[in-house]
């Protein structure tokens, strides 16, 4: 009985040894603007925070109450009073997340806004602060103008109080940023402090944070290179990646939820060394990779006051970052109708490809990637262009005034379609688009427009890369268009594409001319209420598009009073077999009330496109016409679209 009560007495001293046998585990934290905290401290950053994640004040916080060297509970801000979130924040809760119950955690942030890495050398932090902008005299004063000796004082309390320095935590580089002498200063202050706290290097690894990524458009993205060479010269160190973490509107610091990202990184890493696996942290969705990322400023120049002036309300695209994720690639480019030649692309640690830009003005643009001399969309953009040959993404430059921008007005509707070609065989798709109107009108006719697609395109480009639908919206809504039905077709007639110079196009052009005028009419007027008379269809098209809406009209002028052609033409020697009556002055203003041309300056068919208009001129036809800037584009294609919807049916 007595040996029983005395192993049951071991037993109970066992366990309350267990209990008490508490550790604090401490972590030194140093850097620049984004370790001492930029972002908004949120209502969500100081709940539901363990007691057990403990910070050590490094300045006193008159307003909070804190003292500089006493420890209290680990509530935002970490690093000085006015200062924001930082990744500390969530490397502390991620850790006591993930640790036994007797462990805990405190920090200690040493961090001054756009500071040198000398703030924190031995040797120079004094001619440092002689030097220093104006603006950082206050921060440094704080800390006795020697950040350095601050943080090994505040360890030194830790460390009486108990507290083994487990790790450091370093975030910065964006002052030194492409410097290769930094890699040499960061050790030197990892040495300092491993000899002043009498640490072992082999025990307490130094985890430095990239600063704002080249995937998120970081400004100093040049310098995490740099930093994933720090374990070259410090053994037991590790770079913390920042991919994907979102970033400020200057693109130097992160947003709250990028400093949360961040700080789990740290956390996890320093778990895995102390060979411990964290919990689940993904986010599925913060972890997909974004193509392109925005990058909008909130200011803007007001004419009336003859200034910058700040309006969430009225945000505009400063610049883009494009990203593809290809880890085994030798070389990615970037194409696009907004850049000159292919432009090189940069890899980070993780195998995503990135590239900044400066907006171009506001339209839709098709982009593209080039991996290895493969051309890809964006696999991250949804937003593709529809077409047989080339695989491209399109990038749209937000502007509110642009008629493409879908506005707060009556929308119509678009309807995919399919109808059966007995001239090919085949059924084939047709697009066909309702005015808003349509619905509430039951006996109301409405005007047709045959809208075509061009070169390689399919049904759908006019749709999604000419935006259509919205252009004409927003007219009708101002009442700068009719309300028309407008219809549009698959122009590929199955045969491939005869060069529009020859004469051999124009097998093409009448088996289009065919399908046009016994199918595809037919089945829209059987579908939809529809005017059907010459006066009340029009058509237009694009490159091939244009060549043959110009020779449908002009065989069927008793079907089509009003034709426009973007960016395209007919040959004379086609015009005289195929037209020779109908080309005359009077014959020509008769039958079209609507006769416009549009091309680019530096299209490679303007040459074509000229010796059209010569024709004309030489036989006295009157047309309308556009000449623009730029090429063979569908920026430009937009623009005559939304020219000539505002010409038709009136």
């Amino acid at each position: 009985m007595k040996k029983l009560l005395a192993m049951m007495c071991i037993a109970a001293s066992l366990t309350v040894n267990a209990k008490d046998n508490k550790e604090m585990h401490v972590y030194l934290c140093f850097g620049q603007s984004n370790m001492e905290g930029n972002a908004k401290i949120e209502d969500v950053d100081r709940e539901n925070i363990d007691a057990r994640y403990k910070m050590m004040a490094a300045v006193d916080f008159p307003k909070m109450g804190r003292k500089m060297g006493k420890i209290y509970p680990a509530v935002p801000p970490l690093c000085r009073e006015n200062t924001g979130l930082t990744p500390v924040d969530y490397f502390g809760r991620t850790m006591v997340e993930n640790l036994p119950e007797n462990v805990s955690i405190c920090v200690i942030n040493v961090a001054i806004g756009g500071c040198d890495i000398k703030a924190f050398m031995k040797d120079s932090i004094a001619a440092y602060c002689t030097k220093c902008p104006d603006w950082m005299v206050g921060m440094l004063k704080e800390y006795d103008n020697n950040p350095y000796k601050r943080l090994v004082d505040m360890a030194k309390i830790a460390q009486k109080q108990g507290g083994v320095i487990k790790g450091i935590l370093l975030h910065q580089g964006e002052t030194n940023t492409g410097q290769e002498e930094w890699l040499g200063m960061v050790k030197s202050v990892y040495d300092d402090l491993m000899k002043d706290l009498n640490l072992n290097p082999d025990n307490v690894p130094l985890l430095a944070g990239e600063v704002v990524n080249s995937d998120r458009g970081g400004t100093c993205a040049a310098h995490n290179p740099i930093v994933n060479r720090l374990p070259e010269v410090i053994k037991n160190s590790y770079a913390i990646s920042s991919s994907g973490c979102p970033e400020n509107f200057d693109q130097l610091h992160f947003t709250a939820e990028g400093y949360r990202m961040l700080g789990r990184r740290y956390a996890v890493k320093m778990l895995e060394l102390q060979g411990i696996k964290a919990k689940d942290l993904s986010n599925p969705r913060a972890n997909n990779l974004v193509s392109p990322v925005m990058h909008m400023m909130n200011f803007y120049f007001d004419r009336a006051q003859n200034k910058m002036v700040f309006d969430n309300t009225k945000a505009r695209l400063r610049s883009a970052t494009f990203n593809v994720f290809a880890p085994n690639a030798q070389k990615v480019e970037f194409s696009s109708q907004f850049t000159d030649g292919l432009q090189p692309m940069v890899k980070n640690s993780n195998g995503i490809w990135s590239i900044t830009l400066n907006a171009p003005k506001s339209d839709i643009y098709p982009y593209n990637f080039v991996v290895d001399g493969v051309s890809i969309s964006d696999p991250a953009n949804m937003n593709v262009f529809p077409n047989e040959n080339f695989k491209a993404s399109l990038f749209e430059v937000p502007d509110n005034e642009m008629l493409y921008t879908v506005r707060d007005v009556p929308h119509g509707r678009v309807t995919y379609m399919n109808y059966k070609s007995e001239e090919l065989g085949v059924y084939r798709p047709l697009i066909v688009y309702t005015p808003a109107e349509y619905e509430q009108n039951p006996d109301k006719k409405y005007p047709v427009f045959y809208l075509v697609s061009g070169t390689t395109d399919t049904e759908e480009t006019w749709f999604k890369v000419g935006r259509f639908n919205t252009i004409l919206d927003n007219l009708i809504a101002d009442g700068k268009a009719v309300p028309m039905i407008v219809v549009l077709p698959y122009g590929n007639m199955l045969h491939g594409t005869p060069n529009p110079a020859t004469m051999e196009a124009v097998a093409m052009y009448e088996q289009f001319a065919r399908v046009m005028t016994g199918e595809i009419m037919p089945f829209v007027e059987q579908n939809f209420r529809t005017l059907n008379d010459r006066e009340n269809r029009a058509i237009a098209g694009f490159s091939r598009g244009g060549g043959q809406s110009q020779f449908t009209a002009f065989s069927n002028p008793d079907k089509f009073a009003n034709m426009a052609s973007y960016s395209a033409y007919l040959i004379p020697e086609a015009m005289d077999k195929c037209f020779a009556n109908l080309m005359t002055p009077e014959a020509m203003q008769k039958n079209f009330k609507v006769l416009w041309y549009g091309v680019g300056k530096d299209d490679f068919l303007y040459q074509n496109v000229k010796t059209h208009r010569d024709y004309f001129d030489a036989k006295g036809i009157k047309y309308q016409y556009k000449e623009t800037e730029g090429g063979h584009t569908w920026m430009n294609a937009r623009d005559y679209l939304a020219e000539t919807l505002q010409l038709f049916f009136k």
